[in-house]
């Protein structure tokens, strides 16, 4: 969806489901139109992490907020807010599109929908009671106060009790301040969506061809300075293997990016993005004319 108004910088956002093919139309679409890609994936911000978050990115397109912590650090939708603002804006000041991309729905919403969430303090009182809860309740809690954040969370999320308790605890005390901003940006949002069941055969190729490419070895090696309760590996393609590498463990990871991708597409359309189905043949020409009418535009 295109804000309403022209004034503004343009920023040009590609979100959809995992294994849509996001990011090789943003690296067309760079091309085209002199862009530079920002990932909104909150998976590859984990160095280290690559061959189970599909980081394939050519050389050649410059993409920012990819390799940016540890898998010991945790990583804030707040975080990602204050990093890519300064982003946006240099890339606007040297002249080109930025193009955000990726099927993190909280990491879009917070830069098309800002809030002023950064001002809520932690409230220990709140706390002391909240982390009296199991794991289950404090899902329960969030769902019922907050359904369309519960479902943009990833499997690290959504198992971590300390990010389920400041969410809750957000979602709280928000009404107490100003909640929105304006939006910075004249964008153009634009989905890739196809049915679950061309989603999930997409997933179930990718499963096989990252396991192809040395996904164990890869989390083998991470393990050396990492631990499974580190936030990088407390989630989807890393968690799945901490009680071994086998069958089950590949099952349990096809069903958890299947999940994921169910949430994603639930988040997404939250957004009311401008979709386009990716087993429409004509769709890569309609959303390039879309693109290129709307950059040409004052």
């Amino acid at each position: 969806m295109l804000s309403n108004s022209v004034s503004m910088p343009k920023l040009l956002i590609i979100s959809g489901p995992t294994a849509t093919g996001k990011t090789a139309l943003a690296i067309k679409l760079a091309k085209k139109f002199n862009g530079e890609l920002i990932s909104a994936d909150s998976r590859q911000i984990y160095q280290g992490l690559d061959i189970g978050t599909g980081k394939d990115h050519p050389t050649n397109i410059k993409i920012h907020l990819i390799d940016i912590i540890k898998p010991s650090e945790a990583f804030s939708v707040a975080q990602y807010q204050r990093l890519v603002e300064p982003i946006i804006r240099s890339i606007h000041q040297n002249g080109k599109l930025p193009i955000l991309v990726g099927g993190s729905g909280q990491y879009i919403n917070a830069i098309i929908n800002p809030q002023e969430t950064f001002s809520i303090k932690p409230n220990n009182f709140l706390r002391f009671f909240l982390n009296k809860f199991s794991l289950k309740t404090l899902q329960f809690t969030l769902k019922t106060l907050d359904f369309k954040t519960f479902n943009s969370l990833n499997n690290s999320d959504i198992n971590n009790p300390h990010r389920l308790i400041r969410k809750i605890e957000i979602k709280l005390y928000s009404s107490k301040i100003k909640t929105t901003l304006s939006p910075h940006y004249q964008f153009l949002h634009l989905s890739l969506t196809a049915s679950n069941q061309v989603l999930f055969s997409k997933i179930n190729q990718r499963v096989k061809n990252r396991l192809d490419s040395g996904l164990f070895t890869e989390i083998k090696n991470l393990l050396k300075k990492y631990r499974w309760s580190d936030p990088g590996l407390n989630t989807l393609a890393y968690k799945e293997f901490k009680t071994g590498f086998n069958q089950s463990n590949i099952a349990q990871w096809i069903t958890d990016e299947h999940n994921y991708a169910r949430r994603q597409k639930t988040y997404l359309r939250l957004l009311k993005p401008t979709y386009f189905e990716i087993t429409n043949p004509d769709y890569p020409t309609n959303l390039m004319a879309l693109v290129a009418k709307w950059y040409n535009s004052s």
